[in-house]
């Protein structure tokens, strides 16, 4: 089954950065959604880029209550937006959209600064999702696809054996069965500045394997599978501007330049 044949919402990650602040909220009004790309806020393009996808029944965004009413001022024509709260990370925010989806649905999430995300861009993601197949899948920019389209800028690359990748940060999960995967996610994040127990999350010869550059992608999911009991794809795309987000002030520049030049 595609995911086009089940109920699906999508889902905006719109939350502030916890630690000390973010400096593309300085610079965009208080909130990096609001960042001006090409004549438009970059929530405006993800919102859009939802909008242009046929069977996506609503759009969610995770955002703080002190800017919502400006949020939802961006939404274009499509389906109906609704405001989330953000659970203090990106993995709570969607576990906790799992729990209240419906059973039987899915559910498709970005960023807001996905600047350059396109509907193409996500019905070439939804397109290679066997639902009977997958749990849950991420999608990715091979480093050849990238280099390809933007060999001067920079990019980090998890290298695994044969396939180095770029996360697109564009994810689907099937509601009841993808919750372990998020839960295995949060324990990551927990752990992040402690490397001891995110090499126990992981598992000490898995992590030296990656290390050693033998781990393969065929290798990795099964582990994934082994650990959470969720199967998962990783879908690349073949579309370098899927890698590109706007976390950074260096992204600006880059961003404009690529819209500027597209609708040139």
């Amino acid at each position: 089954m595609s995911p086009s044949m089940m109920p699906m919402s999508a889902l905006v990650l719109a939350g502030r950065r916890n630690d000390a602040g973010d400096p593309l909220d300085e610079v965009s009004g208080g909130h990096k959604a609001f960042l001006d790309i090409g004549g438009m806020a970059m929530i405006e393009r993800v919102l859009g880029a939802l909008g242009g996808v046929p069977g996506i029944s609503e759009r969610q965004i995770a955002a703080p209550a002190d800017v919502r009413e400006r949020l939802l001022g961006r939404a274009e024509d499509g389906p109906p937006v609704r405001f989330v709260e953000t659970a203090g990370s990106p993995s709570r925010t969607i576990h906790q959209a799992l729990k209240t989806a419906p059973a039987g649905s899915s559910l498709l999430v970005t960023t807001c600064d996905h600047a350059l995300l396109t509907s193409e861009i996500i019905k070439a993601f939804l397109s290679q999702i066997d639902g009977d197949k997958y749990d849950a899948a991420a999608a990715c920019v091979t480093r050849g696809t990238y280099q390809a389209a933007y060999p001067d800028t920079n990019r980090t690359f998890v290298r695994l054996r044969g396939f180095e990748f770029s996360g697109a940060n564009l994810f689907w999960f099937k509601v009841g069965t993808a919750a372990p995967l998020i839960e295995f996610w949060r324990r990551l994040e927990d752990n992040r500045k402690k490397p001891a127990k995110m090499a126990a999350e992981i598992g000490l010869i898995t992590g030296a394997v990656y290390l050693a550059g033998w781990l393969t992608k065929a290798a990795a999911l099964k582990r994934i599978e082994q650990k959470t009991g969720v199967r998962v794809g990783l879908i690349a795309l073949p579309f370098a501007e899927a890698a590109i987000d706007v976390d950074k002030l260096a992204d600006i520049d880059l961003v404009r330049s690529i819209l500027s030049e597209r609708n040139s």
